[in-house]
């Protein structure tokens, strides 16, 4: 681990790395959790965007002739491994940043709203990528496993400890 500097340089430009790295001693664990509540949240809403209005949009019309239907995935219909790799690390990206939100706010007073909340949240992100996503397109097992990654690998890291 690299050694923790207590006074910053006083020009950043020279060096902004170590002017703006996580510094462990002077950080209050409060300051700690809010910036990383803050960053989760940024993830959440950004992979949920990302999920319901994926890359290339959505189909405007129906098209027989091209095999489309309005309100379907434009990248799904075209590069349909492309979406489907795009949609596993998309919900992966959101089920790791719920799980650290609902980690992080454990203990406050409004925690059963947070994770009611977040599990409606999880609910809506998987009915919009269904019907976003072309019958077919991305194999169930593919998302429930990126939905429960990131919980069993916490619950595996407790289980070691």
């Amino acid at each position: 681990m690299a050694p923790i500097l207590v006074d910053p340089p006083k020009d950043p430009s020279k060096n902004w790395y170590e002017y703006y790295r996580f510094q462990l001693k002077p950080d209050s664990p409060n300051d700690a959790r809010n910036a990383l509540l803050v960053v989760a949240a940024l993830i959440a809403a950004a992979t949920f965007q990302a999920g319901i209005n994926p890359p290339g949009g959505v189909w405007q019309d129906n098209s027989a002739e091209n095999d489309h239907v309005a309100g379907k995935s434009v990248l799904a219909s075209s590069k349909a491994s492309s979406y489907a790799v795009f949609m596993f690390c998309n919900t992966l990206a959101f089920s790791a940043s719920l799980n650290m939100i609902t980690y992080l706010v454990f203990g406050c007073p409004f925690y059963t709203e947070v994770l009611i909340a977040t599990y409606a949240m999880m609910g809506t992100y998987g009915a919009a990528i269904g019907a976003v996503g072309p019958k077919g397109s991305v194999k169930l097992v593919y998302l429930i496993v990126a939905f429960m990654l990131p919980y069993l690998l916490r619950l595996g890291q407790q289980l070691l400890i």
